[in-house]
Formats: C-alpha cells, sequence, structure tokens
C-alpha cells in the first residue's frame, strides 16, 4: 500500500515511520495535506498537529511487516507500507535472502543499530539555566559533561557516530534540539540537565532521569514547568501553545513504540550513574518535557545533581565529578545497548 502526502509548502523534513503491528504512525514537519488522504478500504488515518508536525496515524485491517518513506519532489512525500502473510509470517513480496555482518546481526536489521547517539546539553548561549548555590551555570556544567561523554563514547565505542545539538555555548531552540536528533537518524535522544529548587539552599539532592509522559506529581510538573521555560528565550512562542497535558498524552502516543526503550535506558542511567558517583538515586520519573516531543526515538531527560544543595552543587561543577557522571552514563548506554541488541536479534 502507498500514500501520498502532497503539501503545500516544501516539506523540510520527515521522520521514519513507527511500526506497531496493525498501526503506523508518520510524522512530517510543517506539512498540511492539500486534500484528504484517500485510504484503501479498511484503512483508517488519523491527522493531528503537535508543533510543527503534521502527525499521520494509520489503522490497518492486517498486520504490518514494514513501512518506509521517501521524498516525490519538494513538496510531496510517498509512503509505503507493506502487509505481512499471516500464512507464512513473511512479507507478502518476499525479500531475497536474509544476509548477516560479520556479528551476526541480520543486514536488513542494520537500520535500527545503536549507531547514532544524540547529546544534548540544555540551555546555552542568553539561557544559563539554573543558577548553584557556588555560582556555577547549568549551561556550562552539562556542556562540560556532554563532551566527555562525547569523547567517551567514541573511545570504547567505536562504531557509534555522536552528534550534539550543541557543542558550545549557544541557545538552541527546543523545538530545534528534536530536529537535530531526527535529521541525523538519532537511535537514543539524551537531554542533560541540572536540578534545582526555588529555594537556596535546599536539601533535596540527588540524580534523576525522565521519560516523556505527563506528570503524575507536583514535583515532576515542577521540574517540567522550569526546563520549558526556556522558551522564552526562542524569537516565538507559538509552537507551543496548546502543549498542555491532553497534547501531550496525543505526544506520548506518537511515541508509544520507544516508551519501553526510553524506560529501560532510563533505569540504567540510574543504576550505573549512581554506581560511579555519590549522587543520590531518586528514580525515574515522567513529565512533559518540550525537547523530548519531538524526537523520534528513545528518549530521556537527565537531571545531573541539584545545583540549590551545597554538596551537589560542589560535586556536580567540579572535574572529578563531571568525569564520574560521564563514566556512570557510558555505563548506561553500554547497559542498555546490551539490552538493545538482544531485542534486535528476537
Amino acid at each position: 500500500m502507498t500514500v501520498r502526502f502532497a503539501a503545500s509548502d516544501t516539506i523540510g523534513a520527515f521522520q521514519r515511520p513507527e511500526v506497531t503491528q496493525r498501526n503506523v504512525i508518520a510524522r512530517i514537519s510543517d506539512a498540511i495535506n492539500e486534500a484528504p488522504l484517500a485510504m484503501p478500504p479498511g484503512v483508517t488515518c488519523r491527522a493531528d498537529r503537535i508543533r510543527t508536525f503534521a502527525v499521520y496515524r494509520f489503522a490497518m485491517p492486517w498486520d504490518v511487516a514494514e513501512s518506509s518513506i521517501r521524498r516525490d519532489g519538494p513538496q510531496g512525500l510517498i509512503l509505503t507500507i507493506r502487509r505481512r502473510d499471516r500464512s507464512s509470517q513473511s512479507i507478502t513480496q518476499a525479500p531475497p535472502q536474509e544476509s548477516t555482518g560479520s556479528d551476526g546481526v541480520p543486514s536488513h536489521r542494520k537500520q535500527w543499530d545503536l549507531d547514532v547517539i544524540v547529546l544534548d546539553p540544555g540551555h546555552g548561549g542568553i539561557d544559563g539555566g539554573a543558577e548553584g548555590v557556588n555560582g556555577a551555570l547549568e549551561k556550562n556544567i552539562v556542556l562540560a559533561i556532554g563532551k566527555r561523554l562525547r569523547d567517551l563514547i567514541k573511545q570504547h565505542l567505536p562504531g557509534t557516530r555522536v552528534v550534539m545539538t550543541r557543542d558550545d555555548d549557544r541557545f538552541i531552540e527546543l523545538y530545534r534540539r528534536g530536529q537535530i536528533a531526527n535529521e541525523a537518524g538519532g537511535k537514543l535522544f539524551i537531554s542533560i540537565h541540572c536540578n534545582s529548587m526555588p529555594t537556596k539552599p535546599h536539601p533535596a539532592r540527588g540524580a534523576e532521569t525522565y521519560i516523556l509522559r505527563p506528570g503524575r506529581n507536583a514535583d515532576a510538573a515542577r521540574v517540567a514547568a522550569r526546563e520549558n521555560a526556556s522558551v522564552r528565550f526562542e524569537r516565538s512562542q507559538d509552537r507551543y501553545k496548546g502543549l498542555d497535558n491532553d497534547q501531550l498524552i496525543v505526544a506520548t502516543m506518537a511515541q508509544r513504540s520507544f516508551v519501553r526503550l526510553s524506560e529501560l535506558f532510563a533505569d540504567a542511567m540510574q543504576r550505573e550513574v549512581t554506581k560511579t558517583t555519590p549522587l543520590t538515586d531518586r528514580g525515574v520519573s515522567q513529565a512533559g518535557f518540550f525537547v523530548l516531543v519531538g524526537a523520534s526515538m528513545p528518549n530521556i531527560l537527565f537531571e545531573t545533581a541539584f545545583l540549590s544543595n551545597p554538596a551537589d552543587a560542589a560535586y556536580i561543577s567540579s572535574e572529578a565529578g563531571q568525569i564520574a557522571t560521564a563514566t556512570g552514563m557510558l555505563q548506561a548506554i553500554k547497559r542498555y545497548a546490551r539490552t538493545y541488541r538482544s531485542l534486535l536479534q528476537k
């Protein structure tokens, strides 16, 4: 089955379709079809708008084997959805004999390898983020950790490409960070931050990891509100209007095929960082972070430590603390990679 998208303007970006049994999700940046999509009998499509993305959700009357999308001129895209033959549990049009690489992974699965990791040091430029009780700025700390983690990944995972949303002191819009990750073909998105309480000094301390879902408690909502406040430095906040809990529910539904992997990685992050550092384990939480909405891949937001706590602030702003934190993050990536690879081979 093929579906053609015809936009009213040039399509700037699109994401790899997400497939879950009988459903396919396609997300296209700044694209609005000039006419309703024509669907074959039994196939339904629901269209939503999430910030700058048009999100199309296809429900099929049969199991989906795979889906791909390609350009058809500057204002067009063609989505291909291939059905699975239930009798043989194979693609209706049988693929050629499967070949494997030197590592034993089938070559057609290589597209899912953990070969691109995107690191997102939060804030930057005019947006300093939280200020520590010792005067250290969040933007500088997380950039230093991001660079150290980048170098460690290159050293210990040489087959993995590292993309940074920023590698200097500049501000990148929250929506643009997800776009950078998608355009790079990222397989994992890590947004790095420091936590802080409204009053300083404060006894709250430790590291915690967030996945994208509407917050369930006041503390998670507070963290999300603080991080999302960075949009005030953007030229326009119009794309974030209406991104309330209801819209976040829609956004998380669009990422539902990544939720389990995001949870696995978040758990690995907490386990490994609290092994290699004295930071308290505050566990995994969920909240509606704007920066995670557009990343079409497993993604987390990691709050390394509390800058409002004197001990945490001193530790995370020190070279030794940053090296240890980056080392723990590398171990988390390795742990996740082992789990990811075992799932890939099933």
